[in-house]
């Protein structure tokens, strides 16, 4: 089952270049998925979409609809997008090179690299360990400050800017003082949930563990190796890019810039062309730290996770490698497809509760078409 994270009324969340780098991704001219993305982005609900696609090495960007439902500017593959909780893909893979290099151990307690003390943070003398936090067993909230009542008898339309007013002067002391007040309740390891304050968490053990700030060690460790200059924290670089967030009906959604404390664990804005790249470094299973963030760590009967990643098995034993994203007015998903060489980026400038199902299924629809010649159909 495809947990799907969206911000809106569910509440789950969740450098650069010139134009012309957007060319490294050749724009595609397969007539059938031309199809498939037209379809999707003239849906009613629908504003823009920009597919890229690593298919056994070789890179093809398709982009449909409007950056702006009120303007006529075509997205494009340097269009950038907010991606959402496909940003915890990344620090589970800078988790991954932590552990390869001796820095943790995804079995230690997280307590190990918190500030002060937190005696809550275990359920009968189980603590919560750094696997829990990347594989959605931890058991803690999907926020702090954990107060669903701010939220009663909002409209939906209203929960955006009722998140950003608490969130824009929540700093991390705030964090950690409402983090002392959690309480458990079942053992951790067990039932994964969305929760982005143990993404929140997360980030913080990387930060003591590499000692670097999160940002800078993104940067360092994925973002310019790959050359990825149109993905980072900031909406506003390069300027004249970042498309328009948007709900089912059309109306432009604030960004997550605000919410400070809350940006790295749903935040990153990345274009197609920027997270094709990125597929490469993910379908490359040779990289131990690859291989390591792609084993499954916990099990049950709907879902199956790794350190992030979710991992659909078919009959014939190949693997669906996949995370799905969403804020305010963005949705994204990733799939990996290690057995085929095939990778698959969807973003799309529309949030609502079913707009990452319909990014899956349109990446289904993708993957089975570029499957059909080798079956020979």
């Amino acid at each position: 089952m495809r947990a799907m994270a969206w911000l809106g009324s569910g509440l789950l969340l969740f450098a650069l270049h010139s134009p012309a780098r957007a060319a490294d991704c050749a724009k595609g001219d397969d007539a059938a998925i031309r199809a498939l993305g037209k379809a999707f982005a003239q849906a009613p609900e629908n504003v823009g979409l920009s597919v890229g696609i690593l298919n056994r090495g070789v890179a093809t960007c398709y982009d449909f609809g409007k950056r702006d439902k009120r303007e006529n500017a075509p997205v494009g593959a340097d269009t950038r997008y907010e991606i959402g909780s496909n940003s915890k893909t990344f620090t589970a893979t800078l988790l991954a090179y932590a552990v390869q290099e001796g820095r943790l151990k995804l079995d230690d307690d997280i307590r190990l690299y918190l500030p002060g003390s937190y005696p809550n943070l275990e359920y009968q003398g189980q603590p919560i360990r750094v696997v829990h936090l990347a594989n959605l067993t931890s058991g803690l909230p999907n926020w702090l400050p954990d107060r669903p009542d701010l939220f009663t008898g909002l409209k939906p339309e209203q929960i955006p800017d009722a998140l950003i007013a608490v969130h824009r002067d929540y700093s991390r002391e705030d964090f950690y003082r409402d983090l002392r007040q959690v309480t458990l309740k079942s053992a951790p390891g067990t039932d994964p949930r969305h929760s982005n304050v143990g993404a929140q968490l997360l980030v913080r053990v990387l930060e003591r563990a590499f000692e670097r700030p999160y940002a800078a060690l993104l940067d360092e460790r994925i973002l310019r190796p790959l050359d990825m200059r149109r993905t980072g924290f900031d909406p506003g670089s390069p300027s004249g890019t970042l498309a328009v967030g948007h709900d089912a009906s059309g109306r432009a959604m604030p960004y997550i810039t605000d919410m400070r404390e809350l940006r790295e664990a749903g935040g990153l804005i990345s274009s197609s062309a920027d997270m094709v790249r990125y597929l490469r470094l993910q379908l490359d299973e040779t990289n131990p730290a690859i291989a390591l963030s792609h084993r499954p760590t916990v099990e049950t009967e709907h879902d199956r996770v790794a350190l992030n990643w979710h991992i659909d098995i078919a009959g014939d034993g190949q693997r669906t490698i996949w995370h799905t994203g969403g804020t305010f007015g963005f949705s994204s998903y990733v799939a990996l497809y290690p057995g085929r060489g095939l990778g698959l980026v969807l973003l799309a400038n529309e949030s609502d509760p079913q707009a990452q199902s319909r990014l899956a299924d349109l990446a289904n629809r993708i993957a089975q078409h570029l499957a059909a010649p080798a079956a020979g159909r």
